[in-house]
């Protein structure tokens, strides 16, 4: 047997609205794991919320992979290896911290385990809902990282237009060091532009001697689109943003509260 991944993003994908996942959708990622294929949870989520989410698929650890912090981490969850690691330089999370400031716009970053900020605000009680982590606060940001993150947040619960306008304040210095994209119409995120999810669906089907054309990824948002084009299927959510939906060699006909992905997944992976 040809083994194939399957590479798929948590929320709005994956996940239902109440952050769950359905009966179907939870048989289907049995089989195909249970057939001898790869997973990977692939999320702009910290590692730690990933493994929260997993605790919903009653599945082995056996060739599930974890891809957090939008591919700046790839880990083996069977062994806990870290397979790869990208992260910020600390003057980028400087330069990021400070154009957020400005903006008036709220701005967090993260240790390995913990989200760094300067104090509770709006944005992050409504992060919080869904990211699970423990909370520093401090009125300077880089002296509580001990090394640099895999990313940085911004939020607007104003819309995407003020994100969009802080992204494009930052892309004549970001360009070719820095990704600034919207994973969601609240969050902009800011991480290595050697990461991302394509580069790192790439890197992990490498590392596990995969073939492009047997790998298989779902997403929604923006932040998902360079695995989309970069997998051998990419499927879009009929939920999705439109660039996403774009990007995709498919779209669901139903959404990721009613099973989207589970006939995509029947065919894909032969179950």
């Amino acid at each position: 047997m040809e083994k194939k991944i399957f590479f798929t993003d948590l929320d709005e994908t994956l996940l239902t609205r109440e952050k769950t996942m359905t009966p179907a959708t939870v048989a289907a990622v049995e089989k195909l794991t249970g057939a001898g294929h790869y997973l990977a949870f692939i999320s702009g989520r910290p590692l730690d919320s990933i493994i929260e989410a997993r605790a919903l698929l009653p599945v082995s650890n056996r060739g599930l992979y974890y891809i957090a912090n939008n591919g700046g981490l790839i880990v083996n969850a069977e062994t806990g290896e870290h397979i790869s690691e990208i992260r910020l330089t600390m003057d980028e999370v400087r330069y990021l911290m400070n154009a957020c400031e400005a903006a008036g716009i709220h701005f967090h970053t993260y240790t390995d385990d913990t989200i760094i900020a300067k104090s509770q605000t709006p944005e992050l009680t409504f992060y919080q809902k869904t990211i699970h982590l423990p909370l520093r606060y401090t009125e300077d940001i880089p002296s509580a990282l001990t090394q640099p993150p895999f990313k940085c947040l911004a939020i607007s619960l104003e819309g995407r237009s003020r994100l969009e306008a802080l992204r494009d304040s930052l892309l004549p210095w970001a360009e070719g060091h820095v990704s600034l994209i919207c994973s969601t119409d609240r969050l902009l995120e800011m991480f290595p532009a050697s990461s991302g999810k394509g580069a790192a669906l790439i890197r992990l089907a490498e590392y596990l001697n995969v073939p492009i054309e047997n790998t298989m990824s779902a997403g929604d948002q923006d932040n998902d689109i360079s695995m989309l084009k970069a997998a051998g299927l990419g499927v879009a959510m009929c939920n999705g943003s439109e660039g996403a939906r774009a990007a995709a060699d498919a779209v669901t006909k139903t959404d990721n509260n009613h099973d989207g992905l589970v006939p995509f997944l029947e065919t894909f992976f032969g179950v």
